[in-house]
């Protein structure tokens, strides 16, 4: 009884602090945008619905909490930033050395440019949405596709 006791108390303090070492609450970004994809695919609510219960049987969307719980919101709480919530507007800006040259990587919302410190060379790449990859940009005409 007392073993059966103690364990009881182990896991109930176990899953009382878990969450609030990981981060875990968090905005769930990741789910919120399958979610409104979910409601945008068609005006008719009932295939909206139908498509949100295909999705929940597949199980996409507990994958998406999953990675949210486990991953993206726990980013988010130790780093500040969530890899999946970048806006539109928004601006990060690394320096990164690669075989001993500097490089300065500027990265925007579906798009990362990234400039030789020490010559004029530069490569642009875009994330077309539509179809899921990335292009190495010819000033506007899509380039190499980027693996």
């Amino acid at each position: 009884m007392k073993k059966t006791m103690m364990k009881v108390m182990a896991v109930a303090l176990l899953a009382a602090t878990v969450p609030s070492l990981t981060g875990c609450y968090g905005p769930f970004r990741l789910t919120s945008k399958l979610h409104a994809w979910n409601g945008e695919v068609s005006d008719n609510k009932f295939v909206n619905e139908l498509l949100f219960l295909g999705l929940c049987i597949l199980p996409a969307y507990e994958i998406c909490t999953l990675g949210d719980v486990l991953i993206f919101n726990s980013i988010e709480f130790w780093g500040g930033k969530n890899p999946i919530a970048m806006n539109d507007g928004e601006t990060e800006i690394q320096d990164v050395m690669h075989d001993g040259k500097m490089y300065e990587v500027i990265k925007t919302k579906n798009h990362m440019t990234v400039a030789s410190k020490e010559s004029d060379d530069k490569a642009e790449f875009a994330y077309f949405p539509e179809e899921g990859k990335w292009y190495q940009m010819n000033g506007s005409e899509k380039g190499l596709q980027v693996r």
